[in-house]
């Protein structure tokens, strides 16, 4: 069993050698760039940020006052990229959507319970996914095994092909693989989904439901028991700060890895606060402020707690370094509640 999930209940550091995704990039990718309604569906993705779209008007000496892609796409579409323009957002939009992500949940088991007991049976998801998501299909059976011959630390690994013809030229045929993990400490355990794509977390997210409901039914698991998310909502202001540089900068009796530096903050004023404190008042209009640097921890807003309550922090990326059983080497963590500015403003958003 890996040491890393024991060292963060909360956060699941990925190793992304455990995994592969692979995208089938359209055929003539590399021949034309494309340009008009083409570029803005493409644009208009999720995987390409406001900020990459900005970068480019503003190097061709473009400036807008407001940076959302709803007023810069526009712009985009009466430009004719450079090759090197396009390959920027190409690569950006593979990154994102092939980078791994891993949520991880708080369970409570019955007492001296043996997860491998109901490890056989069968996980049937044809019907989610026929409905819930008709371009992809299932490459392998959903069978879960046990981790180093632990009864108590079970997983499956799946893999799902998605090809959609009604989708645009960006979008050809893709496979994404994902895992699900279920692991029992003398009662106390965690749910880890580690995903790619979308259609890889949802189908993650079904056959949690699935297996959660076998527990049950086999008395493993109480049925009033649910796993335990960490919501947007359990936070003030000033906590969310507290957690995430807990998750990094403060974190203490540790052997195995260390924060190096926090990279990226996504951060904003909080809309409920009519006047900003005297030295983050130029905050006040903005919606979202995403900064990328060195050393961001020790910005003066990130650093003195007054500004704190004031402000909204939703995600950092952080970089680690790890040392353990004689491997050393550097990560990369990007810690947040992902759907923050996905879902307007809804405070019951998973961590």
């Amino acid at each position: 069993m890996s040491i890393l999930p024991k060292l963060f209940p909360l956060l699941i550091i990925i190793t992304p050698q455990l995994f592969f995704s692979m995208r089938q990039d359209h055929k003539d990718i590399k021949s034309f760039i494309p340009f008009g309604e083409s570029i803005r569906g493409f644009a208009n993705q999720q995987f390409i940020s406001a900020a990459e779209i900005s970068r480019i008007l503003r190097e061709r000496g473009v400036f807008t006052l407001n940076k959302e892609k709803d007023y810069t796409t526009p712009i985009l579409q009466t430009l004719i990229l450079s090759p090197k323009e396009f390959d920027g957002l190409v690569d950006a939009y593979r990154y994102r959507e092939d980078s791994f992500k891993t949520i991880s949940r708080e369970i409570v088991w019955e007492n001296n319970v043996d997860l491998s007991i109901i490890n056989k049976l069968p996980i049937d998801v044809e019907t989610f996914i026929k409905w819930e998501l008709p371009t992809c299909k299932l490459q392998n059976p959903i069978r879960f095994v046990n981790v180093d011959n632990n009864p108590n630390h079970i997983k499956t690994d799946f893999t799902i092909q998605r090809n959609d013809i009604n989708k645009a030229w960006y979008e050809q045929t893709n496979v994404f693989t994902a895992t699900v993990e279920f692991i029992n400490e003398n009662g106390r355990g965690r749910v880890i989904i580690k995903h790619t794509a979308p259609e890889t977390k949802e189908l993650a997210e079904q056959i949690v439901k699935v297996k959660i409901g076998q527990f049950k039914d086999n008395n493993i698991m109480s049925r009033k028991n649910k796993p335990k998310q960490i919501l947007f909502s359990e936070f003030g202001n000033s906590e969310r700060f507290a957690f995430f540089y807990r998750l990094t900068t403060k974190m203490q009796d540790n052997d195995f890895i260390t924060c190096k530096d926090i990279k990226d903050i996504s951060i904003k004023p909080d809309e409920t606060c009519d006047i900003l404190p005297e030295g983050i008042d130029w905050m006040q209009k903005m919606k979202r402020i995403v900064i990328s640097g060195d050393s961001l921890g020790q910005t003066y807003f990130m650093r003195e707690t007054q500004y704190h309550e004031s402000l909204v922090l939703w995600n950092i990326d952080a970089l680690f370094n790890y040392s353990y059983k004689g491997e050393r080497g550097t990560f990369t963590a990007s810690l947040g509640f992902s759907d923050y500015t996905k879902k307007d403003m809804d405070l019951n958003l998973k961590y």
